[in-house]
């Protein structure tokens, strides 16, 4: 049964309060005091499982992950026929190329298939495209590289799904083409009256059968020698929910299988790295391998990655998938954005510790300057938008002058602010539109792009595109811009209730009953990300006890509350000032004037709220972190 917490908002415009449909909570019901018995847990945390429909029968598996719970590599279409081809390329002495991608999960990707390749004996080096230069995934030119250097054979990785002229091209050449990706399979709806009952269910590459139909769609592969792709239609693996590195670990793992070694599991590390960064859902295998990964970080054994680990200041053995999202896989990303991703890979790959710091300074170092890059593409994208009295529900903004590596990174923070579907594009060196799209839940970002691809005839609107529902990337005409505003809108098929963002809460609780042992329960449902985020709590009503602004620019907020007589701390993160704007707008300037200064005032908040333990000189005390907020009287 769905529950509508009762959260109320002030309106200034029509100066009354009027409750908001945003903040839910799934109350379902289960004999939450029996799975706490039987599981060891809290009653709350309990609660939270069934909430996210971790059913009874799974909690066991959920709250103690187990590498046996790992699939085989073997469920994987195509799977042991590349192992085959790999095999042969060994024996037969060939230079293989892997062709990686610019980002995190296409970093890490390449790095497990080079090392891994390289332990066996294979002759392998590595390309990573240039994000402006050479655009996404594997391309003709790079091709024609590889082939006057000499290369036999291309494994793609985080990439290669939607390369055909690329991979036809390497075919020509004489190459053997192994592409290793997770991105959706380029697709087409065949037109009334097309007798698609013709085509096979499934592709046989192996016999030279690309070409499929499947769920009232044709699905096209590239004519590679095999394509492992666990989003194949035809493809019976378990989960494909998994990040490129993570299939590139399946493939390394199936080979050292095939070579009588068991010790593929070291890549847990960078496997997990790249799951995180990627944003992949932390359910099913991704949480084990998530789980492993952050615990062999520790002692991972690459020496590339503890440099970084040390450069951004973290403790090794406290790493949480928090820290690879905000911290470390943003310098891996800064790479790839304003300098080269090889630096990134060369840094994994690295094993004198020395040269591996100097390598890990340097993208933090970049990191730092993609910062400031960034927050100036937001403002001059806000300033595009300044005026607009109503916005689109699919934002299509094209800034000419846009740095190319920073649109997805202002289509993101855009995405955050007005929760709808955004495409941020800018103008490359010879002319032509590149961009980069976030999406919310309720819009297939892809799906919809290949609808306007087959909408506007001919050769399609775009040159190049792919991607996830989430997310995807495009290259285009400027001409067509406008078109494909049009259209996007004219078919979004949302409605405003679609664009309206909800916040979850998993279970509607008071502060005062936070405590240490709660939260040390808590911590049983790590790692928290995508699929799986940290819970969060709320309560209506609280008296501000008192309000303080903190921080090296006063930017934050500290508030002492009041829950059922008990004093509890909070911090909020967020907009300090617009905190102080609404607090200002309900009660007016003189209660805030009393809340700053520890008096007793009329300020009263609903909070959306995770639970914290803060330390402070050997002092453990609860504090409340606030996610979100609502003045109310």
């Amino acid at each position: 049964m769905k529950r509508v917490c009762p959260i109320f908002i002030y309106d200034p415009q029509l100066h009354f309060y009027k409750d908001m449909a945003k903040w839910e909570c799934y109350c379902k019901k289960a004999d939450f005091k029996k799975l706490a018995a039987k599981y060891g847990i809290d009653q709350v945390t309990a609660r939270i499982m069934i909430n996210r429909d971790i059913h009874e029968e799974e909690m066991g598996r959920f709250l103690s992950p187990d590498l046996s719970q790992l699939h085989s590599p073997h469920l994987m279409k195509d799977m042991d026929m590349a192992v085959r081809l790999i095999q042969s390329l060994i024996h037969d002495k060939k230079k293989i190329r892997v062709f990686g991608d610019y980002d995190g999960d296409g970093i890490c990707s390449a790095y497990i298939l080079v090392d891994g390749l390289r332990s066996v004996g294979a002759d392998v080096d590595y390309k990573l495209p240039d994000r402006v230069h050479d655009g996404y995934g594997l391309n003709p030119e790079m091709v024609e590289k590889a082939a006057s250097e000499g290369i036999e054979a291309v494994i793609t990785c985080d990439n290669g799904i939607a390369a055909a002229e690329a991979v036809q091209l390497a075919r020509d050449k004489g190459m053997t083409v192994i592409v290793t990706d997770h991105h959706e399979i380029p697709y087409s709806t065949p037109e009334e009256g097309d007798d698609t009952a013709r085509l096979p269910k499934e592709a046989d590459t192996e016999h030279g059968v690309y070409d499929f139909f499947s769920d009232g769609k044709v699905y096209h592969l590239s004519h590679a020698n095999c394509v492992v792709d666990p989003h194949r239609a035809d493809d019976s693996y378990p989960f494909p929910g998994i990040c490129g590195a993570v299939v590139a670990f399946k493939m390394i793992t199936a080979l050292f299988e095939d070579c009588g070694r068991m010790d593929a599991l070291k890549y847990l590390p960078e496997a997990a790295f790249a799951t995180v960064t990627d944003i992949m859902e932390l359910r099913d295998e991704n949480r084990v391998i998530v789980s492993f990964g952050l615990k062999q970080m520790a002692h991972s054994g690459n020496v590339g990655l503890d440099a970084l680990i040390d450069a951004d200041g973290l403790d090794r053995n406290h790493i949480q998938a928090w820290h690879i999202g905000f911290v470390l896989g943003p310098c891996f990303n800064a790479s790839g954005r304003i300098d080269s991703a090889e630096k990134a890979l060369d840094l994994l790959l690295e094993n004198d510790p020395g040269r591996a710091m100097e390598k890990a300074e340097e993208l933090v170092s970049l990191n730092e300057e993609r910062k400031g890059m960034t927050q100036k593409g937001v403002d001059r994208a806000f300033e595009e938008l300044s005026g607009r009295t109503e916005l689109p529900k699919v934002m299509v903004l094209y800034i000419p002058d846009l740095h190319e590596s920073l649109c997805g990174l202002v289509a993101g923070k855009l995405k955050e602010k007005f929760y709808r579907p955004v495409f941020v594009l800018c103008k490359t060196e010879n002319g032509d539109v590149k961009g980069s799209g976030r999406s919310i839940e309720a819009y297939s970002m892809y799906e919809k792009m290949v609808e306007a691809n087959e909408a506007y005839g001919g050769d399609g609107v775009f040159t190049k595109f792919g991607g996830h529902p989430m997310a995807a990337g495009l290259s285009m005409r400027e001409e067509d811009v406008d078109w494909l505003r049009t259209f996007l809108n004219d078919h979004s098929g949302l409605v405003d209730d679609d664009l309206q963002e909800k916040v979850m809460i998993d279970v509607p609780m008071p502060l005062y009953y936070a405590s240490f042992s709660l939260i040390d329960d808590l911590q049983k449902l790590e790692p928290f990300g995508n699929g799986n985020e940290k819970p969060v709590f709320a309560e209506n009503g609280l008296d501000v006890l008192s309000y303080r602004r903190i921080g090296k620019e006063q930017q934050y907020r500290k508030l002492t509350l009041s829950s059922k007589s008990t004093r509890v701390d909070a911090l909020y993160f967020g907009d300090g000032d617009a905190m102080d704007r609404d607090i200002t707008g309900a009660f007016g300037k003189g209660e805030l004037a009393k809340a700053l200064s520890g008096q007793k005032n009329q300020i009263r908040l609903d909070i959306v709220y995770d639970p914290d333990i803060n330390e402070y000189n050997g002092v453990r005390s609860i504090q409340a972190k606030i996610k979100k907020y609502r003045v109310r009287l």
